[in-house]
């Protein structure tokens, strides 16, 4: 069965990378690109070496690693209705540089023959899109008081650039036979339990791949990975209060109204959010904070961690908790 899909692999596509030392990944089809065409005169065919790694449907199932500079192809297994491109491909995108390439599917000969250039679809990296936008802002034409541009200048750069080499992918089906490239290690899998990370990315990362939340702070393992907090500490920045109390809508993000489960310290006032372990300058060590009771609320008697000066009277509100303890209060706020 390997050497079949790596039959029909080399017979559709060969690969090509190198650019300035990092791994560009440019694939060559030339079963499907006719001789002369747009795409093929854009995808630069140079010679490699001819290293092949082949990813069955059972090693997309039991999560695998896509190894960087080298030539993979993956057969999505048929029981995947649909799959997140950045949760099959471990999350990387924003990080790492890839290419990729999915085999026409059953469409007809009529459709696949009607499509110009490539006859499947590509997917890239939003590192790999980045990078060539900023190789194409700068091939842009340059212009000065001594260069207006005209007016057709003008409308040929507000007008969207059309390119074979583009983003078409962001969702797998089963059964998809696929080609990357990488210039780093991808986790790829599928994704048991739902929460936006690939089983072979949960094994590394110390993650349960059967339960959705770990750590059972109410956020998702995957939303936790995505946006920086950590899917195995319940309170990622130690502050005393859970992830999912400071992310109240456990969606990853900083809403208004809360605190960054991320900084021990949202409002920089020098009160950690909660409750925490703070030596003073005289030694003394205290155990204090804003929300003292850590629910994630501005209760009676607490300070906002989201407001430096709480009371708006000009002093930040670990200042004002040190003036009250110079002068010999003990229920200081």
């Amino acid at each position: 069965m390997r050497s079949d899909v790596l039959h029909r692999a080399n017979l559709a596509a060969q690969a090509v990378v190198i650019s300035s030392g990092i791994a560009l990944v440019a694939v060559l089809i030339p079963m499907l690109v006719p001789a002369g065409s747009p795409t093929q005169a854009l995808l630069v065919r140079q010679k490699t070496q001819d290293v092949w790694v082949v990813l069955e449907q059972q090693d997309v199932m039991s999560g695998a690693t896509v190894p960087p500079n080298v030539n993979v192809v993956f057969h999505v297994p048929l029981e995947v209705l649909k799959i997140n491109r950045e949760v099959l491909l471990g999350l990387k995108g924003k990080d790492v540089r890839y290419w990729g390439y999915c085999y026409p599917e059953n469409d007809s000969q009529e459709t696949v023959d009607s499509r110009t250039g490539l006859k499947g679809k590509l997917f890239l990296s939003e590192k790999e899109r980045d990078v060539r936008a900023t190789q194409a802002k700068a091939t842009a034409p340059k212009y000065s008081l001594s260069n207006l541009p005209t007016k057709d200048d003008i409308l040929r750069g507000s007008a969207p650039v059309k390119t074979e080499i583009r983003h078409q992918i962001d969702f797998f089906k089963g059964g998809q036979l696929c080609y990357v490239m990488t210039e780093a290690p991808l986790a790829i899998g599928l994704d048991s339990d739902g929460d936006r990370l690939n089983d072979r990315l949960e094994r590394d990362l110390g993650t349960d791949e059967l339960i959705e939340d770990t750590d059972a702070d109410g956020i998702l393992d995957g939303v936790e990975v995505r946006y920086g907090l950590e899917p195995t500490l319940r309170d990622t920045d130690l502050d005393g209060i859970i992830d999912g109390i400071e992310d109240a809508d456990w969606d990853g993000l900083i809403d208004a109204g809360e605190t960054d489960p991320r900084k021990l310290d949202t409002d920089r006032d020098e009160l950690c959010d909660g409750q925490c372990r703070k030596k003073l300058s005289n030694g003394q060590i205290l155990y204090l904070g804003e929300d003292r009771n850590l629910n994630g609320t501005v209760d009676s008697g607490e300070t906002s961690p989201l407001l430096p000066d709480t009371n708006g009277d000009g002093v930040f509100d670990f200042q004002e908790y040190l003036v009250c303890l110079t002068k010999g209060k003990r229920a200081c706020k």
